[in-house]
């Protein structure tokens, strides 16, 4: 049984809702089981801040992972805040904006650009202090929704391959000081053998840049912790090491923090509707924003498959889609009764917004010793900054 299940009671005496809690313990196990993957030598492990962005979460990290990639100037400065001199930061976006390159050559030691365009204006400026790669759209398709595919047709995401083929087979000099090449190619998939297919696929289609380059991004999109195929994995690695002698990153987020956060809520009111019971939380889905994208029911800790009593969790805001979905409990809700939703380390309070005026969930944290601590608690300050109020005078 979980350890936050076990220590519940913790949540009555202790937590403000809604709360934002993680727990270390159960990180802390999370990456040394990624780190126990037999991979081959010299495999880079990243963390992809773009899933999470707790500083003193990252801290507790960073010892376990060889840098951080990261896709905007403001996580840059964030990630070498963290880092130590020996960790890399690793960098890619398609909004890479002529007024922040130079600041971003400063704080990373790798930039994959994300098109031939970006290629051409910057990397003379910076190739001197970073190692220059590009993204590539490996034209491969694995996830069916289009939303979340980053291969998918007129994708913003990387170089196509039949583009950065054409280039290599006519002898163009475009590429000419290309280092490395990034791909993503998934969305939260444990088939690790579409890994390999990818690796393969590029063998076939660019050969020659597979030669020229010294090091291959693998990108994440894969929950690493959770395969079955972990072979297929290792798989990958060695082919390219053994094929172009060429040093291997991979970068997970969610595999790594997505089990070991929690969204902390209690019920503020209780009302039939239409012969369903409804249970309003004091949270919203823009706590947990890919709840409304993905449009999927998230794990309830207290959730009883057979329970007598049913509600529908609605969250407190007025958008009308603000819903949960239909739960069954063994005990009957009631007002203050705490609801907890499991599974929600990443992509939360990264993606969190404020709509309605509604306040983010604090952050606290789960310790190694089994105590919670507040990290963070966000107030009327932080709304009124969202608002552009700069001084006021309280009511």
């Amino acid at each position: 049984m979980k350890r936050l299940a076990i220590n519940m009671k913790i949540f009555y005496d202790c937590l403000n809702t809604p709360g934002f809690v993680y727990d270390e313990d159960m990180l802390l196990n999370t990456l040394n089981k990624f780190n126990d993957i037999p991979l081959p030598l010299n495999t880079k492990h990243l963390f992809s801040v773009k899933s999470f962005a707790v500083q003193s979460t990252l801290q507790l990290m960073t010892p376990f992972t060889d840098g951080l990639s990261i896709s905007s100037l403001n996580e840059a400065k964030f990630a070498r805040d963290i880092l130590s001199a020996n960790k890399s930061v690793h960098f890619t976006s398609p909004g890479l904006r002529p007024d922040e390159i130079e600041i971003i050559a400063d704080l990373c030691d790798y930039i994959s650009f994300n098109s031939l365009s970006q290629w051409e204006r910057f990397h003379d400026k910076v190739s001197n202090r970073v190692s220059c790669g590009l993204r590539v759209n490996t034209q491969l398709t694995f996830v069916k929704d289009s939303r979340y595919n980053p291969c998918r047709k007129h994708s913003k995401l990387g170089v196509p391959l039949d583009k950065l083929a054409s280039i290599s087979n006519n002898g163009n000099k475009t590429l000419r000081g290309l280092k490395g090449i990034l791909f993503h190619t998934n969305c939260e998939s444990t088939n690790l053998n579409h890994l390999l297919k990818t690796v393969k696929h590029l063998d076939a289609h660019i050969p020659r840049i597979l030669e020229q380059v010294e090091w291959v991004n693998m990108g994440g999109g894969y929950l690493f912790d959770d395969s079955r195929s972990l072979d297929k994995l290792t798989d990958a690695v060695m082919f390219l090491k053994d094929k172009y002698n060429v040093e291997v990153f991979i970068e997970p987020g969610k595999g790594i923090v997505g089990k070991a956060g929690y969204i902390v809520s209690s019920v503020i009111d209780l009302f039939e509707s239409d012969g369903k019971n409804i249970a309003v939380l004091d949270t919203t889905v823009n706590h947990m924003p890919e709840v409304f994208e993905y449009q999927y029911k998230p794990d309830v800790m207290q959730e009883s498959e057979n329970g007598r009593y049913r509600y529908i969790l609605a969250g407190a805001s007025c958008l009308a889609g603000d819903l949960f979905g239909e739960y069954s409990f063994d005990k009957p809700l009631e007002i203050g009764s705490r609801i907890v939703f499991e599974n929600a380390g990443a992509y939360t309070l990264v993606k969190a917004n404020m709509f309605n005026g509604i306040n983010l969930p604090s952050i606290y944290k789960y310790t190694k010793d089994g105590k919670l601590e507040l990290i963070k608690e966000f107030g009327y300050e932080d709304f009124l900054s969202r608002c552009g109020v700069k001084n006021h005078v309280s009511a």
